[in-house]
C-alpha cells in the first residue's frame, strides 16, 4: 500500500484555497441537517418522509439557493425523479385498496382454459410487462409476486419453476424504464442517455432477458 504523506497538506491547502463558507454553502448545510434530524424523528414526530423532503425544498427555493431556472436545467432528470413519485404512490395504493388480488382473481378466471405451460409463461410475460406501473422491485414483488404464484398453482402450473421465474424476473425486469428501480435515476442523472433510450434499450434488455431465462435458464424440468 503506497503511502501518501502530503495529501493531508493537499486537502488543507484545497480547503484553504476555497475561503470560508459563503451565506448560500451555510444555508444548504443547515437545511441538510435539519431535514436528517426531522427524518431520524419522522416516527417519533408523526412526519411524513416526503413532506421533510418539500419542506427542505421550499427552503432551498425560498432563500433563493436553488430556482426554478435551476430545476429547469435538469431536463429529463426531473421528469425522471417525478414518475418515480408519482407510480411509486400509484403502485402502492393499488396493493392497499385491494386491486391486486383483485387482478389475481380476474387472471385465474381467465387463463382457466389454458395448459399448465401456456398459463405459466402468460403469468410470468404479464409479471414483467406490469412493472411498467413500478418503480421500485420490491413494491413489485410484495404486491404481485403472492398474487401470481396463488394463481399458477391453482392452474396447475409447476410451483417450483414458476416461483424462481418471477424472482429472476424480478432482478432482470428493473432495466426497462428509467424509472424501473432506484439504481435507474443513476444512469438517467448521468446524461449519457436519453428518456427514449434508456425506455428502448431497458425494453430490449428486458425482452431478452424474459427469452433466455423462460426458454435455457428455467431451473428443474420442462413446462
Amino acid at each position: 500500500m503506497t503511502a501518501t504523506p502530503e495529501a493531508p497538506r493537499a486537502a488543507r491547502r484545497a480547503l484553504a484555497e476555497l475561503g470560508p463558507l459563503r451565506p448560500h454553502e451555510k444555508i444548504v448545510a443547515a437545511t441538510f441537517a435539519g431535514m436528517v434530524g426531522l427524518w431520524a424523528a419522522a416516527a417519533t414526530l408523526g412526519l411524513d418522509s416526503t413532506a421533510v423532503a418539500f419542506l427542505g425544498l421550499g427552503v432551498l427555493l425560498a432563500t433563493g439557493v436553488l430556482t426554478l431556472g435551476d430545476i429547469a436545467k435538469e431536463g429529463d432528470v426531473l421528469a425522471t425523479f417525478i414518475w418515480f413519485a408519482v407510480l411509486f404512490t400509484l403502485s402502492g395504493q393499488l396493493n392497499e385498496l385491494g386491486f391486486m388480488g383483485y387482478l389475481g382473481e380476474r387472471l385465474a378466471g381467465a387463463l382457466g382454459g389454458l395448459s399448465a405451460a401456456a398459463a405459466g409463461i402468460v403469468l410470468v410475460v404479464a409479471y414483467v410487462l406490469l412493472h411498467y406501473l413500478f418503480v421500485s422491485q420490491t413494491a413489485h414483488l410484495l404486491a404481485l409476486f403472492g398474487v401470481f404464484l396463488d394463481v399458477g398453482v391453482k392452474l396447475g402450473v409447476p410451483v417450483g419453476m414458476l416461483a424462481f421465474l418471477l424472482l429472476f424476473a424480478t432482478n432482470f425486469f428493473s432495466a426497462n424504464t428509467p424509472q424501473g428501480s432506484s439504481a435507474n435515476l443513476l444512469f438517467a442523472g448521468s446524461g449519457y442517455l436519453s428518456q427514449g433510450e434508456l425506455y428502448r434499450l431497458g425494453a430490449l434488455t428486458t425482452a431478452f432477458n424474459l427469452v433466455l431465462y423462460s426458454s435455457s435458464g428455467s431451473p428443474g424440468s420442462s413446462w
